[in-house]
């Protein structure tokens, strides 16, 4: 189920309630929460994806919230599997989707995915913005 932040912004995020630790050894009493937003614009973005056994629901999430529009760019904030599992789906979704990573990001793609899309990957660095027509996004390393 989504929830709609604002008129633009949708937490399309999956609740996984079978999640019993995280990293292998924190416990999850409650289940865990993977966050993703879709930021509807003149070039709609999504933000992070989700773990491999919650990709069929989000990409179903995804597309109802999309109704009827593609995606431009992917968001990567950072290549943990419960963040990125989804992006190989999504980019064979939508061929034209470009993938917005920091050049650490971006190196390590081929590493978990086949490089088929490695030509669509935009690098952001320290205080790059990207533009998506009324929202402005600025991007900053957070180690």
């Amino acid at each position: 189920m989504t929830l709609h932040i604002s008129s633009s912004i949708r937490c399309i995020g999956v609740n996984d309630a079978h999640a019993t630790l995280f990293e292998s050894q924190y416990p999850l009493p409650h289940g865990m929460s993977y966050n993703s937003y879709l930021i509807l614009d003149e070039h709609p973005a999504i933000t992070d994806t989700v773990d491999s056994h919650c990709v069929s629901q989000w990409l179903t999430q995804l597309e109802q919230e999309l109704d009827g529009k593609k995606p431009v760019y992917l968001i990567v904030h950072h290549m943990e599997p419960d963040h990125t599992a989804g992006i190989e789906a999504v980019m064979e979704q939508y061929p034209k989707l470009t993938i917005v990573a920091s050049a650490g990001a971006a190196k390590m793609l081929p590493q978990f995915f086949n490089d088929s899309f490695q030509n669509r990957v935009k690098i952001v660095r320290e205080g790059d913005t990207l533009c998506l027509g009324s929202h402005t996004l600025q991007f900053f390393a957070a180690p």
